[in-house]
């Protein structure tokens, strides 16, 4: 993920676009989406507006608000150290 935003960057994207560049699903970004609209322009977290019924997104805004959040898929989480064990029921037991 760019740490500035270029001018080409500059740019409304669809919920399909966004969801790619992001990483998030686009159920989650059409929720996020629908929700921010309903919101008063200063309380949104990133710029939404709808057009032929579609969400378009202020890319700035998204870039900056999944680098912002704790809940983005590409965050670098270190889970190297989580293994994947698989016990015996007899086992489970002791």
């Amino acid at each position: 993920m760019p740490k500035e935003i270029t001018p080409d960057q500059a740019i409304w994207v669809m919920t399909t676009e966004a969801a790619e560049l992001t990483g998030y699903s686009l159920r989650y970004l059409e929720l996020m989406a629908r929700d921010n609209l309903k919101l008063p322009e200063d309380q949104r977290l990133f710029k939404v507006r709808m057009r032929a019924r579609r969400y378009e997104i202020w890319l700035p805004d998204l870039l900056r608000y999944s680098k912002e959040t704790v809940d983005n898929p590409q965050s670098n989480t270190d889970k190297s150290d989580d293994q994947e064990v698989w016990i015996m029921t007899t086992e489970a037991r002791r």
